[in-house]
């Protein structure tokens, strides 16, 4: 199968996406690992990448579109599942032309929506894990639902903190900023009969399970 997956920020570990990739036994490709390698290997798209970079400069979809074009022509016939792009509905449009050059359409696309209560305790139990200790040593996760900014660590002792990006109100922000980025993205798929929503609900196994049984009933 050819999927896109729009899958919320700020998860620490797992996501649903990864574990979707395995039960449809097809590779998961983010846009960020295809940059990180342009960059490593040193290509033509890498070093126009450092510049942008570099200049801190906006990234442009033109080259966005390159990128991914580079790794869909050598695999989009075996199937995928796209994550972090696209973003934007032109963005889509694009992507759109290039599988339909390629004659591998997209199967569907899976948005992962998180419910209201389910939100908040995603929210509570990322930034809980994303509490540091002072020194590099220790790898500190605390229980979920028990965010501490303060305090030391259960393992090692040292002092906790945390980075002012991770605390509760900006997780929740994050979230929300994604949430009304993407929904040109998801209109554009839902006109086109593309569109499948599934709610965050549990471990993201879980919810990777119910996205590939709604999957699979849209291909019988």
């Amino acid at each position: 199968m050819r999927v896109v997956i729009l899958e919320p920020p700020a998860w620490a570990w797992e996501t649903p996406g990864a574990s979707l990739a395995r039960g449809l036994a097809v590779p998961r490709i983010t846009f960020g690992d295809l940059v990180r390698d342009h960059l490593h290997q040193g290509t033509g798209l890498g070093m126009r990448t450092r510049e942008i970079l570099d200049s801190g400069g906006p990234f442009p979809d033109e080259l966005r579109a390159a990128i991914v074009r580079d790794r869909l022509c050598r695999a989009a016939a075996a199937g995928f599942l796209l994550a972090h792009h696209p973003f934007t509905a032109a963005q889509a449009l694009t992507l759109d032309e290039l599988l339909h050059e390629l004659g591998t359409p997209l199967d569907a696309v899976v948005h992962l929506r998180f419910p209201g209560a389910e939100l908040e305790r995603h929210v509570r139990r990322e930034a809980a894990r994303r509490a540091l200790v002072s020194g590099p040593a220790c790898s500190h996760e605390p229980a979920v639902g028990t965010p501490r900014a303060e305090g030391s660590c259960d393992a090692c002792g040292d002092d906790l903190h945390q980075r002012q990006a991770d605390e509760e109100s900006a997780v929740r922000n994050h979230v929300s900023r994604y949430e009304a980025m993407v929904e040109p993205v998801t209109r554009h798929y839902a006109e086109r009969d593309l569109l499948v929503t599934v709610d965050v609900v549990g471990a993201p196994e879980e919810t990777a399970a119910r996205a590939l049984t709604t999957l699979r009933q849209r291909t019988r």
